[in-house]
């Protein structure tokens, strides 16, 4: 299995066992399972070890805007800014994005020792949110494809997000060489959004063995995550996280 379960005093979330190998980064995927809106700051800095108030969001806007975190960035101005992917080869900051469906996408260069953190809709995924964070951790930090580790977390799978077909021919003209995207049935088309960031990512030569897929459908498993479009609209939402340790 790609991503592991793990449970802290009730508090039920998820990790990339590659991910895990790494021992200067921590990440995790939360679920709806001892969190809530409310207690998601303070939750994320008890299990990742890392101040609350190092902790960096966004204004998702479903866009492809990439914000680079320097240690001197005001973090609480930030969150005010539109965007919806956060890199930093800074230690002991906590970068998170909000999902409820959408795909999450974690960087690691394992070499150069950068993070980064992505927030995929269908926007962001049509409009290469995956490879313009590849860009971005090459042009700013000199990062190479093949030390570059990529984890799609959980969220709508192709076995729930159905789409207009009008979308789907959106999808199949942008990217023509993309196979196995669209699954037609019962005359409806259901979009894969792991597969696009999938070769997304590995159209930016990032090495399929360093690519991992959770393959966890959020829509599927409401008992354990949010679901928007399952549950016809929903507050709460599931928040991926990663950071890099202090001794990093």
């Amino acid at each position: 299995m790609e991503i592991i379960e793990k449970n802290r005093r009730g508090i039920l979330y998820y990790q990339f066992e590659r991910f895990n190998e790494l021992n200067f980064i921590d990440h995790l995927f939360t679920s709806r399972i001892g969190w809530n809106n409310g207690n998601i700051p303070d939750k994320l800095s008890e299990i990742l070890n890392m101040p609350k108030s190092n902790q960096v969001n966004l204004k998702q806007v479903h866009g492809t805007n990439i914000i680079l975190v320097d240690s001197n960035d005001d973090f609480k101005e930030l969150s005010k800014i539109e965007g919806d992917g956060l890199i930093t080869n800074i230690p002991n900051i906590i970068l998170s994005t909000n999902h409820a469906d959408c795909v999450p996408i974690y960087f690691v260069d394992q070499i150069k020792k950068v993070v980064g953190v992505a927030h995929g809709g269908w926007r962001g995924t049509y409009e290469n949110i995956s490879g313009k964070m590849i860009d971005k951790m090459k042009e700013v930090y000199g990062s190479e494809s093949g030390d570059i580790l990529v984890g799609i977390g959980p969220s709508i799978g192709p076995c729930c997000y159905e789409v207009g077909k009008d979308l789907g021919e959106q999808f199949k003209e942008r990217y023509p060489r993309f196979s196995n995207i669209l699954m037609e049935k019962d005359d409806k088309t259901f979009l894969d959004l792991w597969e696009v960031n999938y070769l997304q990512v590995k159209d930016r030569g990032v090495r399929e063995e360093n690519i991992v897929v959770s393959k966890a459908c959020t829509s599927c498993n409401v008992d354990k995550f949010h679901s928007y479009r399952r549950e016809k609209g929903t507050k709460e939402r599931l928040v991926a996280a990663i950071g890099l340790k202090n001794n990093a």
